[in-house]
């Protein structure tokens, strides 16, 4: 859209809710691993760091990471987990001229895991996952310098897979998976209802935009054990293709409307005048398309004794899929809005290790690097306001029995500061600052064996 709308606000809300715990649970996803793609899919990896995800295969939530490590468990399983996601990013201006109050936002998260394996026979295991791969949220205000660019921000994307694995020997097995995704976004924004000419919060108008979309997509993966002490995982996720579609609605501001506002010089229009005219043409139907990233990952684990192990990830996630996303009105093909995202691909390493007592006792720890997709201070929105981060994770799991065993890990992400340095050259809004940011996570979940 043009940058006079650019501020809209975007509202795409509609809830998948695939089975009872999903209808359950609320939760609206921060954004905690690069961008705003969520690594919390198991308490258990998460202490050490999502290290070693498609070789260490110990519970149902095999079914996310490498379905083909479904042929290293035992009869059918059950493994369910509860992810508590603690963000906090403060904004410090320097310079904007759109005000320069101080920002935060502290949008706190619950992301569920919910999985089923079934071991049919020597070659063949199956099963069924519930997880939240994609998600971020932030929430402003509506005060703050950057209110013409966010000021809040929702994005929510829920699957549900069924996946196969086969036992081609007792060396290597091979998995294949099928998801139905559903997204939900969210984004608002205030609108300057005298297109430059005066910025205020209390003449700010806004708008709304609402819509959802869905696919299908698949992963494949395969499962090494070299030996007894060291296993090699490789999984390919695709990541889908959604072609949102909505309903814009913008609120108006007595500033914009015919007649009200500042002369505009050399017309015989004003502000107002305009202002109206450019959210006129934009009310209504609207459509978005987004590809999002294929993700690589390449783990390894080796036991160095009947107490020690090490893990290794290296992870590729292809965020070049994201350059623009453009809200298109589809009554007047007018543009409402565009985010310029321009996300290069990136890499994740991850080391981890774990002991293991002669109790019901295991204990892990890992470190890990998230490269972040975008780090230019011209590009950077608020939306998200992403930077490389470090992870430090500890984690243990307690069998309670044969049948029942408990992982519980916490994590806390070392968010480098990102700085933003946005101009819009029609309205003349400068957002200059920087923002500080990190991240606890605290999870847990029980593993049955049934």
């Amino acid at each position: 859209m043009s940058n006079k709308t650019k501020n809209s606000r975007v509202r795409l809300r509609h809830w998948f809710q695939i089975s009872a715990m999903a209808a359950a649970i609320g939760f609206a996803p921060a954004s905690y691993g690069a961008s705003f793609y969520l690594l919390e899919q198991s308490p258990a990896h998460l202490g050490h760091a999502f290290a070693g995800t498609a070789s260490n295969i110990n519970d149902a939530s095999t079914v996310y990471f490498n379905p083909a490590g479904m042929a290293q468990l035992d009869g059918k399983q059950l493994t369910a987990g509860l992810n508590a996601v603690m963000p906090r990013a403060r904004f410090r201006d320097e310079g904007s001229n759109t005000g320069n109050l101080r920002a935060r936002t502290s949008e706190s998260a619950i992301v569920p895991n919910l999985y089923y394996t079934h071991r049919m026979n020597d070659q063949w295991a199956f099963g069924l996952g519930l997880t939240v791969p994609f998600g971020l949220s932030s929430d402003y205000g509506t005060q703050w310098p950057g209110r013409y660019l966010a000021t809040f921000s929702e994005l929510e994307l829920i699957s549900l897979s069924a996946t196969a694995a086969y036992s081609f020997n007792e060396k290597f097995s091979f998995g294949l998976g099928v998801s139905y995704q559903e997204m939900d976004v969210t984004l608002e924004s205030q609108i300057d209802s005298t297109l430059g000419a005066a910025p205020n919060p209390e003449t700010d108008s806004y708008g709304t935009i609402s819509g959802d979309a869905d696919d299908i997509v698949f992963d494949l993966s395969a499962l090494y054990r070299h030996n007894e002490a060291t296993t090699f995982g490789l999984a390919w996720r695709e990541g889908g293709t959604f072609d949102l579609s909505g309903d814009a609605h913008f609120t108006r501001n007595a500033l914009c409307a015919p007649g009200a506002g500042f002369p505009i010089p050399e017309t015989n229009f004003t502000t107002g005048t305009l202002c109206t005219a450019a959210l006129a043409s934009r009310e209504g139907a609207v459509r978005a398309d987004v590809t999002l990233p294929d993700v690589l990952t390449l783990s390894a684990s080796h036991h160095l004794d009947d107490f020690w192990s090490v893990h290794a990830d290296i992870g590729w996630t292809r965020w070049s899929s994201i350059q623009y996303v453009d809200v298109v009105n589809q009554q007047t093909s007018t543009l409402v809005e565009t985010l310029a995202l321009q996300y290069s691909d990136t890499y994740r390493l991850a080391l981890g290790a774990t002991y293991r007592t002669n109790g019901p006792w295991t204990f892990r720890a890992g470190v890990a690097f998230d490269e972040a997709p975008q780090t230019d201070a011209t590009r950077m929105t608020p939306r998200i306001p992403d930077e490389d981060r470090t992870w430090l994770s500890l984690g243990f799991n307690y069998a309670h029995s044969d049948k029942l065993s408990i992982d519980a890990g916490y994590a806390h992400l070392i968010v480098a500061g990102a700085d933003i340095a946005s101009l819009d050259t029609e309205t003349g809004h400068n957002v200059v600052g920087s923002f500080s940011s990190r991240v606890d996570i605290l999870s847990a979940q029980l593993n049955w064996k049934l």
